[in-house]
């Protein structure tokens, strides 16, 4: 087992058979020792919080799996909190789909002049890029098709199946 990535809740290797496992930790993002989901940083560690984001993560893979939606998910182990993965592809070095159902987190940072706290969002689906030098950038679709990272067939597709997946976890 290789260690491919170190990342800020989790620790990806790589496994012999070609899938991927996680490795939860219970650190979290925040900042000056208070949890911030939207935050871009470690900002403490609560005991238990990767098992629980492991048994969150695995409970609604499992359901969507169920229900016909791809994943690539295969499997939690909850002693060692780690999950098994299939490789996946990945646009460009990354990029994180969001749908967000009510102003809160980043988005009211961003936005906090045009909207109250918690207003609802009719299943905003933003896109940024995985790039913690640059704080996770938004980025328009015109951008991911001038870019080469998708097409505007391939944004409409993931905008629908993530609105889909978001009402279904909701």
């Amino acid at each position: 087992m290789e260690l491919l990535y170190t990342g800020k809740t989790k620790n990806v290797f790589q496994l012999e058979d070609g899938h991927y496992l996680l490795k939860f930790k219970d650190d979290v993002t925040g900042e000056n020792g208070v949890f911030d989901p939207g935050a871009n940083t470690v900002g403490l560690t609560i005991d238990g919080a990767g098992l629980a984001g492991l048994r969150l993560t695995s409970y609604f893979y499992s359901k969507l799996n169920e229900q016909g939606v791809p994943t690539h998910y295969v499997d939690a182990n909850f002693n060692d909190a780690t999950m098994t993965v299939k490789p996946a592809t990945v646009f460009g070095k990354g990029l994180e789909v969001i749908c967000r159902f009510k102003a809160v987190g980043s988005f009211l940072r961003r936005y906090g002049a045009y909207v109250k706290e918690g207003q609802d969002l009719d299943s905003f689906v933003e896109v940024t890029i995985k790039d913690d030098e640059r704080l996770d950038p938004p980025i328009s679709e015109d951008a991911l098709a001038m870019l080469n990272l998708l097409t505007h067939e391939e944004y409409a597709i993931l905008k629908q199946r993530t609105i889909e997946i978001a009402k279904f976890v909701a």
